[in-house]
This record gives C-alpha cells, structure tokens and sequence, in this order.
C-alpha cells in the first residue's frame, strides 16, 4: 500500500478540488479550504468535511438519493459528553459540530460519482430556496 501513498494522496486532493469548484458559491455551506489554496498547506484530506446549514435535512436528503454522509461523533464535541464531566459552553465549537457534515471521500470513487454528490447538494440548497 506504501507504494501507492501518492497516487492516493493525488486523488483525494483532486476529489477536494471538484467538491470545491462544484459546491464553492452555495452560501449555505462552508467548505474547507481548496487544496490549491495555500502553498504552506497541505491537506491529504482523509475527510471531505464542510459545514452546512439545515445539516439533518441536507443529510437526509442525500441519503435520499443514495448517498452515505457521516456525523463526526455524532454532532457532538467532547466537552458535551456528560459522562466527561465537563461543565461548559463552547459556542464556536458548537456551532461547528451542529453544521459539520462529512460527504464521501476516498481514492475510489469516480469523478462521476462527485459530481453526482455534488448535484445533489446543489438540488438540495435549489429546494430551500423555492
């Protein structure tokens, strides 16, 4: 596998790049960063992660269409785990994890297959503004 590291790393960074320019002027999402945005940065995005407004409604309807998206932790971040006893508010923090939503990525699927995430994603934010 260490053979291939680059040829994976290449892909995920070429799919980052696609969800980037398909899904870059939808208002209602916040992507991370293209991977050709800062030469000091590199990103092998393990996770394609953006966050996204109506989240349980986006993800909803992607699975509608067949397409499996993850919630870290389950929208939780750790100082919300009870059970930890911590005892505060993390606005920001929380805020992220309630918009966080993770779309696939991993060297396996098809520029066909971004692009058919992407256009869902794109009917779903077309729908909320009808």
């Amino acid at each position: 596998r260490l053979t291939h590291y680059t040829d994976v790393i290449a892909r995920r960074r070429d799919i980052a790049r696609m969800y980037h320019e398909q899904l870059c002027d939808i208002e209602m999402l916040r992507l991370p960063p293209n991977p050709d945005a800062d030469p000091e940065r590199f990103d092998v995005y393990q996770n394609y992660e953006l966050c996204a407004q109506r989240r349980d409604q986006l993800q909803n309807h992607l699975k509608q269409r067949g397409i499996g998206t993850l919630v870290q932790w389950n929208g939780r971040a750790i100082h919300q785990w009870e059970a930890l006893g911590y005892a505060m508010r993390i606005p920001r923090v929380e805020k992220f994890f309630n918009e966080s939503l993770m779309l696939p990525m991993n060297m396996f699927i098809s520029d066909s297959d971004v692009e058919y995430v992407s256009e869902s994603v794109r009917s779903f934010y077309e729908l909320c503004r009808s």
